[in-house]
C-alpha cells in the first residue's frame, strides 16, 4: 500500500501543462467520472466517524477545525487541519476522529438521503471544540484498463497551508462548502460538477508534484515522452509509428522507444493499440456511431479490423459489448 503526501513547494512543473491536459481530459471522460457530497458533518469533540471499504474512491474536505484519519490495517494516524483535502482512490476503509482513541460512528447507521446524489447534514459529538467535515466519493468506470488510475496511490494528501501552490484548493472548497450549507436550487447538480473539478485539480496538482518519477505519471510530466502521449490522445486515428511519435517527441527512433518502455512499460505501439481499443469502447457505449464509423474514429482501416483487435482484449465483439454495456445501464 503506497501513501503519497504533498507538501509545501513553489517548482511545480507548470511547463508540462501542455503535455498532459489532453490526456487527463481523455482519460477523464473515458473512466466517465461522476462525484458528489454525501454528508455535510458538524462535529464537536469527542466524535468519530468510520467508512467501510467500498468499490467507490472516497474524499474529506476539511472545512473546520482539525481532525485525524486512520486506514483500516494501518497503524499511523495523520493529522488534518482546516483547509486539507485527502483523497482514497481505492476506496480503503478508515475512520476520522476528532483524536486518536475516540469512539467512531459506522457512517453505515447514519441515514442516507432519499433522492440520489443529494447528501445528509450530519450534527453529532459531544459539546467540544468544533469540525467542520464535508465526506463524499468520486465514481469511475473500472472496467476501462486505466494505466492513470492504477499508478495513483491508495491516499493523496494535499495541505490547506500549501496556499501558493494550492489556491484553487481552497476555492473550490470554498465553493462546494458554500452550497452544502445554502442548499440552494440546483445546489445537487453545482457539487457534483464541482466535484468533478476537484478531481482534475487533483490530478493536475499530483502530476506536476510527481516529477521525474517513473510510470505513466512520470511519463505525462516527460516533456518529451509527455509530448508523444499527448499527441495519442488527442488523435488516436493517426497511422502512428514508432519514428512518428519520436519526431514528437523529438527524439531518435531508438531512444524514444527505450525511454517510453522504460517510463510507461509498454512499448509506444502497444501503448496506441490500448488507447484505440479503450477509446472505441467508450464510443460504443457514450454514442450512436455504427461500428464502421468508430473503427475510422480510432484508426482502424475496417470494421473486420477493429472487430479482430477488440475481441483480443475484451473477450466479445464490439457489438456483443455495445449491448451488454447498454443492458446493464439500463438496469442500474
Amino acid at each position: 500500500m503506497k501513501t503519497i503526501d504533498i507538501t509545501t513547494s513553489k517548482n511545480l512543473v507548470h511547463s508540462y501543462i501542455s503535455n498532459y491536459m489532453d490526456v487527463l481530459t481523455d482519460i477523464t471522460q473515458t473512466i466517465r467520472l461522476k462525484g458528489g457530497v454525501d454528508f455535510r458533518c458538524e462535529f464537536s469533540a469527542p466524535w468519530g466517524l468510520e467508512m467501510q471499504s467500498g468499490p467507490v474512491a472516497r474524499f474529506h474536505i476539511i472545512v473546520r477545525g482539525n481532525c485525524w484519519l486512520k486506514l483500516a490495517g494501518r497503524p499511523e494516524w495523520i493529522q488534518l487541519h482546516a483547509g486539507d483535502l485527502v483523497v482514497l482512490l481505492y476506496g480503503t476503509g478508515h475512520c476520522l476522529v476528532d483524536a486518536p482513541g475516540s469512539n467512531v460512528v459506522s457512517a453505515e447507521s447514519v441515514p442516507h438521503p432519499d433522492t440520489p446524489g443529494d447528501f445528509v447534514s450530519v450534527i453529532s459529538g459531544g459539546g467540544g471544540l468544533p469540525a467542520t467535515v464535508l465526506c463524499g466519493h468520486f465514481e469511475f468506470d473500472r472496467e476501462q484498463d486505466n494505466y492513470l488510475l492504477r499508478s495513483l496511490p491508495t491516499l493523496i494528501h494535499l495541505r490547506g497551508t500549501d496556499t501558493y501552490e494550492f489556491e484553487w484548493l481552497q476555492t473550490v472548497h470554498r465553493f462546494i462548502a458554500d452550497e452544502t450549507l445554502r442548499a440552494r436550487s440546483g445546489a445537487v447538480a453545482v457539487i457534483q460538477r464541482l466535484v468533478e473539478v476537484l478531481f482534475i485539480q487533483m490530478l493536475r496538482t499530483y502530476i506536476a508534484k510527481s516529477g521525474p518519477e517513473a510510470g505513466i505519471l512520470g511519463a505525462i510530466a516527460d516533456k518529451q515522452v509527455g509530448a508523444a502521449l499527448n499527441q495519442i490522445h488527442r488523435a488516436p486515428e493517426r497511422p502512428w509509428t514508432v519514428e512518428r511519435l519520436a519526431t514528437e517527441a523529438c527524439m531518435s527512433r531508438a531512444a524514444f522507444a527505450t525511454r517510453f518502455r522504460e517510463m510507461v512499460g509498454q512499448s509506444p505501439m502497444q501503448y496506441v493499440t490500448h488507447r484505440r481499443l479503450y477509446k472505441a469502447a467508450e464510443l460504443l457505449v457514450r454514442t450512436q456511431l455504427n461500428i464502421a464509423a468508430i473503427a475510422e474514429r480510432v484508426g482502424y482501416e475496417s470494421e473486420p479490423a477493429l472487430s479482430k483487435a477488440f475481441k483480443r482484449i475484451f473477450g466479445c465483439g464490439p457489438g456483443a459489448y455495445r449491448r451488454d454495456r447498454r443492458e446493464g445501464q439500463a438496469q442500474t
